[in-house]
């Protein structure tokens, strides 16, 4: 039996960052319903920011985080 998962589902891949999001279900018996999904940042194990509401906004930062790294030529 394999470890499970905590990062949460994989969305995409930015450069070497990765986007993850995160569900939290509601609390009940047989309701299996997604009540909020936040997006977090992964550069390999390591978090590197959370707290996006959307997939977009996850997407446009880790872009910006990856410019950072590209300019220093």
């Amino acid at each position: 039996m394999g470890k499970g998962n905590t990062k949460g589902r994989y969305i995409c891949k930015v450069g070497f960052y990765d986007i993850y999001a995160k569900d939290s279900m509601k609390s009940g018996r047989e309701s299996h319903q997604v009540k909020s999904t936040e997006y977090v940042i992964y550069h390999s194990k390591k978090m590197i920011e959370k707290g996006f509401k959307t997939k977009d906004l996850a997407v446009a930062k880790a872009t910006q985080l990856m410019e950072k790294h590209l300019v220093k030529a």
